[in-house]
């Protein structure tokens, strides 16, 4: 009789510890951060605001998928973004300290792109004859429709 409750013993810890192991190996390979969170996709290009206010401006394309993280009493939201990128990035390392509390969150601003914003992005970075023509192509415009976008350029 001892030696039968002793194997039954045995056998339901050694189940808990396999189902544990299958959770644990679920949750690292299906789990991610973003797991439920609201997603939206951007439908206009969004501008992405330079560090600590600086004059910089970058542009988050159509069709980026957000993740909203937390929307916050002041009227703003936080969302999440996901990027691949090949080979090394330049860098700094991100030396944790205890005022950080384990975490070091430094959102960027995101703002929506008016006509007088987007004409002035294309005043700094203009386009060469290049640029324009693989835009173009890439885009599949018709002929047509170039006619008509030049026919509304100033002269």
């Amino acid at each position: 009789m001892k030696n039968l409750t002793r194997s039954t013993l045995l056998f339901f810890t050694l189940l808990v510890c396999v189902n544990a192991a299958g959770w644990l190996y679920y949750v690292i390979m299906h789990g991610t951060v973003t797991r439920g969170m609201s997603m939206i996709r951007t439908t206009a290009p969004l501008l992405i605001g330079g560090r600590n206010g600086d004059e910089t401006r970058y542009v988050l394309p159509v069709g980026t998928t957000l993740y909203e993280d937390k929307s916050y009493p002041e009227g703003f939201t936080r969302y999440l973004v996901y990027f691949n990128h090949k080979g090394p990035i330049d860098h700094e390392t991100v030396t944790m300290e205890p005022n950080y509390g384990g975490s070091v969150v430094v959102p960027q601003w995101l703002e929506s792109i008016d006509a007088v914003t987007l004409n002035e992005i294309f005043k700094r970075f203009p386009l060469s004859r290049r640029d324009v023509a693989a835009a173009v192509k890439a885009n599949e415009i018709r002929r047509d429709d170039l006619i008509e976008i030049i026919g509304e350029m100033p002269e």
